[in-house]
């Protein structure tokens, strides 16, 4: 997932997640040590929160709506 952000740090350190960086694929890889397992779910787990404190309307302004907040962090990974 990639996209171009003019003001990045607008979403904080989760627009630095989403934007900046290739997507995972956790879920594809069975010989992900439980550790890896473990930071992969924290990651997902902080992203969700990052992106549940924001507004209805900061959401709005990047395209998302509460009820696609999880769907994205999960594509994202």
């Amino acid at each position: 997932m990639s996209a171009t952000i003019h003001n990045p740090t607008t979403l904080g350190k989760f627009g630095a997640f989403v934007f900046a960086r290739e997507p995972r694929q956790t879920g594809d890889n069975p010989r992900m040590t439980l550790a890896e397992r473990f930071r992969a779910w924290r990651e997902r787990r902080a992203a969700v929160a990052e992106l549940s404190r924001l507004s209805d309307r900061c959401l709005a302004d990047i395209g998302l709506t509460r009820d696609g907040i999880e769907e994205l962090v999960r594509a994202a990974h």
